[in-house]
């Protein structure tokens, strides 16, 4: 008999500690929500970031929250309400969701590097290359791309027999994890998800590390001021891409391999898809100087006490856009 609900373990092995997982998960949402609406209001407010890199940077923060959204507050509903119980279809639409967002973070970080690259290997053409109407041909490729990576996986999962258990030992439905359960011999087809998911993870991966060589070699090239600024621009997002590869490679291989334990699985699982949207607005910030001079700007403009004196900035009375 096919099965209609799936039921969400959570953490197996951790539940006496789910309420301290608990916190710890919502802290982490808070700092999500809370980093990527900044980036994101930041961009929008000030001109100075009305600029590709911040365009596609506002993509990343947009599909930082959705990825967030989409799975932790089902783990919130897991672990504080004891709400563990899915439908088959919201299941399969949460496991195609977060493959997706996924999908589209991959080929967004793919144009970021791009940009980067023409930005340091064709500076006098820059903008002559990278303008408006490209920008936004890239942002949708990116995002028709993303959504159409999982497809074949889902096409191979769909026909599949559940018929019990209907245990998921994950507090969200992991590909691996919901297609081990179904009552065919699935070998080939979690074989054969798991090589495309490496193939289409570390070829963009090696493409743009391939890029950043070339990179640093004409960094190298240049004189000390330059040399500076031009780097500045680069490491923000070299670490946001080696951060998610790194993220993405491990979850793959300690989910085939079975290298580690299920609960060591199941942590990594999570963290693997909300590490980077906590990292990439901190790596931003800290290192970008335009973020963080818009921060200081927009910022002390809202928390300054009513009554105080105006902001002044070489002799003017600054205004805000």
């Amino acid at each position: 008999m096919q099965i209609t609900e799936f039921i969400l373990v959570g953490v197996p092995g951790l539940q006496d500690s789910q309420n301290l997982l608990c916190i710890v998960f919502l802290l982490a949402y808070f700092i999500v929500m809370t980093g990527n609406l900044l980036i994101l209001s930041l961009v929008i407010l000030d001109q100075r970031l009305h600029t590709p890199m911040y365009f596609f940077l506002c993509h990343l923060a947009v599909l930082d929250i959705m990825l967030s959204t989409i799975i932790l507050p089902k783990m919130f509903a897991v672990f504080l309400l004891d709400d563990k119980s899915i439908s088959v279809a919201g299941c399969f639409t949460q496991m195609y969701l977060v493959l997706a967002i996924g999908g589209t973070e991959n080929v967004i970080l793919i144009v970021m590097a791009y940009d980067r690259y023409v930005a340091i290997m064709k500076p006098l053409h820059y903008h002559v290359i990278i303008n408006g109407k490209l920008c936004v041909l890239l942002a949708i490729v990116a995002w028709i791309l993303g959504h159409m990576v999982p497809v074949p996986a889902l096409i191979q999962a769909i026909p599949l027999i559940f018929c019990g258990p209907n245990k998921i030992d994950y507090c969200y439905c992991d590909y691996p994890t919901v297609v081990s359960l179904a009552c065919d011999d699935v070998t080939a087809v979690i074989e054969n998800a798991f090589v495309a998911a490496m193939c289409i993870t570390n070829i963009p991966f090696l493409l743009i590390i391939c890029s950043y060589v070339r990179i640093i070699k004409t960094i190298a090239g240049m004189k000390k001021d330059d040399r500076k600024k031009a780097l500045s621009t680069c490491v923000s997002h070299l670490l946001i891409v080696l951060i998610y590869y790194f993220s993405a490679d491990l979850l793959y291989i300690t989910a085939l391999t079975h290298s580690s334990t299920q609960d060591t699985r199941v942590i990594i699982g999570v963290f693997a898809y909300i590490l980077a949207p906590i990292l990439n607005p901190i790596i931003y910030s800290l290192r970008n100087k335009q973020i963080k001079q818009a921060a200081e700007k927009y910022l002390t403009f809202l928390f300054r006490p009513q009554n105080a004196e105006p902001l002044v900035t070489n002799g003017e009375v600054s205004k805000i856009a």
